[in-house]
């Protein structure tokens, strides 16, 4: 069971906190624009998660089922403009309510993985917090 918990609802980006048993690292997603395909982040809920590998991203994780979106990923990145939808993550972050952003993707995402496997359940739940 893995659990993103978002505390920032900021206009350029979602921060929140991923946890994975006694594991925790920080994840950055895109603003919520109401569930818009590439430029929002995805809605709060409980997901099924699998392995995926295509041309751009190899050996991440996909986020099934969500509703209106296919394609929602945990993959390598460090700022909102980095992903589409899908969910960066990093081992701490900074915000100044302009440009938040999480640090040491590449590192973070490999020991995700390593933690909670290719293959988990995933809820995201957040406090609707909106500087």
């Amino acid at each position: 069971m893995v659990y993103l918990e978002r505390f920032a609802y900021l206009d350029s980006g979602t921060v929140g906190r991923v946890l994975a048993g006694d594991w925790e690292c920080y994840s950055i997603e895109r603003p919520w624009l109401n569930n818009r395909p590439n430029v929002s982040c995805i809605p709060e809920g409980d997901y099924t998660c699998q392995p995926f590998s295509g041309n751009r991203f190899k050996d991440v994780v996909q986020i099934m089922d969500v509703p209106g979106r296919t394609f929602i990923l945990f993959h390598t990145a460090n700022w909102p403009h980095e992903v589409e939808g899908c969910i960066g993550v990093g081992n701490y972050f900074v915000s100044d309510a302009r440009n938040p952003a999480v640090y040491n993707s590449k590192d973070t995402l490999a020991e995700f993985f390593d933690v909670a496997g290719k293959e988990f359940h995933l809820t995201i739940k957040g406090v609707r917090a909106y500087i």
